[in-house]
């Protein structure tokens, strides 16, 4: 009795050391897909190399499996971000406590410059210190950004006055020339309700066709604005439909013209092609 008791439980620890065989292999093979399928580039690097990579990570650098083992990684860093990256990760592989998310510029395989987002953990590989280190590609996000940057330099140094409504006619934003025509600066602008720009018989009224038109592709007549001081001044007001990615107009950009500038500056080319004309005759 006391020895099929024995034997009973030998199999019953066998089992249970198949099961959680079966278990970690399970749990390796999740795990290993996961990584394998991520959006997000990994390596794990110990003595300066590349002991480990996913797919993503060859995707962002323009490698083939593998092909990255024999560099050192340096060699994947910019060279203005080399000196910084590697003092940060020696004492995040030493176990000194820093900022463990930072971005940087590496070069892909082609030598082009890719902007990363990273972020890195200390763990042992095969006995010997190493990181795993998470990355992202960002540089298509630091175009955008520097893209609106330039773009709202740009409005903001147009000559001729422009606003921002939200789709309720509210002003979200003017740039310095709306701010010069109007007396007005943003932060007192900010909030208003176009009609509070607007003289005549029902600014409100003529609001809501703006806003109207626009829904409908846009806007574009003459109005009557009033300035700060009250005094009444005719502008062209010419707006267009901010969208969404579902095509739903979220704001209005308004672009205003005084007409005397415009004829103006109509006159000026008209002078400028009969002054041209006259010295083709006279040739």
């Amino acid at each position: 009795m006391h020895s099929n008791e024995f034997m009973k439980e030998k199999i019953d620890s066998s089992e249970i050391q198949d099961v959680v065989r079966e278990m970690v292999i399970e749990s390796e093979r999740k795990y290993q897909t996961l990584i394998e399928n991520s959006l997000v580039g990994i390596i794990i690097y110990s003595d300066d190399h590349i002991v480990y990579a996913n797919p993503r990570f060859n995707e962002i650098f323009g490698y083939d499996s593998d092909e990255y083992q024999n560099i050192p990684i340096w060699e994947f860093v910019h060279p203005d971000y080399r000196e910084i990256a590697r003092e940060r990760a020696y004492q995040r592989i030493s176990g000194k406590e820093i900022v463990p998310q930072y971005e940087l510029k590496a070069m892909r395989k082609d030598g082009t410059v890719v902007d990363i987002m990273l972020k890195s953990a200390r763990m042992t590989y095969n006995g010997k210190p190493a990181l795993i280190v998470n990355m992202v590609d960002i540089t298509e996000l630091k175009n955008a950004q520097r893209e609106i940057r330039e773009l709202s330099t740009i409005v903001q140094s147009a000559l001729i006055p422009i606003l921002k409504l939200d789709e309720h006619g509210k002003v979200l934003y003017v740039n310095k020339s709306a701010e010069q025509l109007f007396g007005i600066e943003l932060e007192k602008m900010r909030g208003k309700n176009l009609a509070a720009l607007i003289t005549g018989v029902d600014p409100e009224e003529m609001q809501e066709h703006v806003i109207r038109q626009t829904r409908r592709g846009g806007f574009d007549s003459m109005i009557i604005c009033r300035k700060a001081d009250g005094a009444p001044i005719k502008i062209r007001l010419t707006t267009a439909p901010l969208v969404n990615d579902k095509n739903k107009m979220t704001a209005i950009a308004c672009f205003l013209v005084d007409p005397r500038i415009e004829k103006a500056e109509e006159n000026s080319l008209n002078a400028e092609e009969s002054a041209t004309v006259k010295i083709n005759i006279s040739r």
